[in-house]
């Protein structure tokens, strides 16, 4: 989903749930739009990460450790593997950089959970969301409450309650960890 695919259906969401059953166009809602969606896609990924990995060409050197600066954006490791072997219990973090055993010359493959990258206002319509596309057509309901929330008239709890069960729903194990997580919304 773009941004500009969910700024439309959040559009479509508050028309839903507005006092008058039409749509209100309101500089208001536009200008903190790209902010919620921020909001949005950082609670999002709170439940459903963003796994993303990084190759690493590694030489022998001297030292039993090589130091390998962390991708951009590096939440948390998941698993690292060196020649199609996992050695993530061998691997340390220290001071943003990521010691991997010298095991000599080969190839390794950090899998990393990530950060999202920051929406702002400059942030184009076409922005492709990082979250997985179940966890992005979550983000709309939780930005549709945002922008209802203050509405004095509107009932924004309908919104909010269907982005709670569609957190609730989503698949959040990470491939081969063999384990879900525990969905907790953040209009709790």
């Amino acid at each position: 989903m773009t941004l500009g695919e969910g700024k439309r259906k959040v559009l479509m969401i508050i028309d839903e749930y507005s006092s008058s059953g039409s749509l209100t166009v309101d500089e208001d809602i536009n200008l903190k739009m790209n902010d919620f969606f921020d909001l949005a896609q950082r609670d999002v990924c709170q439940h459903k990460p963003i796994l993303k990995s990084t190759e690493v060409q590694l030489q022998r050197a001297a030292g039993s450790y090589q130091e390998i600066d962390l991708p951009q954006r590096f939440k948390k490791l998941y698993r690292v593997w060196y020649d199609d072997r996992l050695i993530t219990n061998r691997v340390k973090l220290r001071a943003g950089k990521l010691l991997l055993p010298n095991l000599g010359s080969g190839r390794a493959v950090v899998e990393y959970t990530a950060h999202p990258a920051p929406i702002d206002a400059n942030t184009p319509e076409d922005y492709e969301f990082e979250v997985a596309e179940d966890a992005a057509a979550c983000m709309p309901y939780y930005v549709a409450g945002l922008q209802l929330l203050v509405d004095l008239v509107i009932d924004y709890t309908p919104p909010v309650g269907l982005y709670d069960r569609m957190l609730a729903k989503l698949d959040t194990s990470l491939p081969g960890s063999g384990n879900g997580g525990v969905v907790q919304s953040f209009y709790r």
